[in-house]
């Protein structure tokens, strides 16, 4: 079966043509979605509402390695906590591949398995749906009662999965290895401006936090007859409860699922 990478190329038309698709995924990570919406015609414009930084402190997080050993298991629920976890091991002279040989090593998502596994890590099997009720759900099928888990993660991650993981007997030490906040922003009178205009067709969000902090730039009645876009599920509900409405939502939590579901949505208008 053709990736959506390859049905986008292969596709005689350009069914975003015309399209201004607004990203507010930081710049460091928006470049495959960035190329899928331009292989298919869009006009993309950045405007990152958050960025991701080190922790305030490493000694937590320093303090787990030290003691990595100890635990049966690792989960890992993004790419940016494996990014900074396992490169932190490697900056204390951890071998990291040769550590959790023994070890399971759960993730969510099949990105972020593709990143733990640039590390040399095999990652355990992932559930259907990823996203964290799931993957606690997931998880506790297993004998995990009186096992010990590491749960490296960023500032706002949700209490759900350790909760739930705690609650069926297993004990998990959460450390913060990357904190996500707001970045400067000298764009936000132009990108004002191009919402007022109704330039912008499109305005996509990863995360409820990109929410947060681009309603904090820009006012909200600005988006009175955008399209909004989530990534997932949880991204859609903030949206919700935001009072804004959600016309598209990704199947597939990854960015080539949420060009595929803004594909879709956009021919459905034009067939409509």
């Amino acid at each position: 079966m053709a990736s959506p990478q390859q049905k986008f190329s292969l596709s005689p038309s350009r069914p975003l043509s015309g399209k201004t698709v607004l990203v507010t995924r930081p710049r460091q990570q928006s470049s495959e979605f960035v190329k899928l919406l331009e292989q298919l015609g869009a006009t993309v414009e950045l405007f990152p509402t958050i960025q991701i930084v080190p922790p305030s402190s490493w000694n937590d997080c320093d303090r787990a390695i030290s003691n990595i050993e100890t635990y049966d298991g690792i989960i890992v629920t993004s790419q940016n906590a494996s990014d900074f976890f396992f490169w932190r091991m490697k900056e204390k002279g951890v071998e990291v591949q040769k550590t959790f040989l023994q070890k399971k090593v759960y993730v969510i998502g099949k990105k972020t398995e593709e990143n733990v596994e640039k590390f040399g890590i095999h990652a355990k099997p992932l559930p259907e749906i990823a996203d964290s009720t799931h993957f606690a759900a997931f998880l506790t099928k297993e004998a995990i009662n009186g096992k010990r888990f590491l749960f490296p993660k960023g500032t706002l991650a949700g209490d759900a999965l350790p909760a739930t993981l705690r609650n069926h007997g297993a004990y998990v030490d959460e450390v913060v290895v990357y904190k996500t906040t707001a970045p400067p922003s000298t764009d936000t009178a132009r990108i004002s401006r191009l919402l007022r205009e109704k330039e912008i067709d499109i305005v996509t969000f990863f995360s409820p936090s990109s929410l947060t902090n681009f309603l904090d730039l820009i006012a909200p009645n600005l988006l009175n007859g955008v399209v909004i876009a989530a990534i997932g599920n949880t991204t859609a509900d903030a949206i919700r409860t935001a009072g804004l409405e959600t016309e598209i939502v990704a199947e597939q939590s990854t960015a080539s699922g949420l060009v595929a579901a803004i594909v879709k949505f956009s021919s459905k208008k034009l067939s409509g």
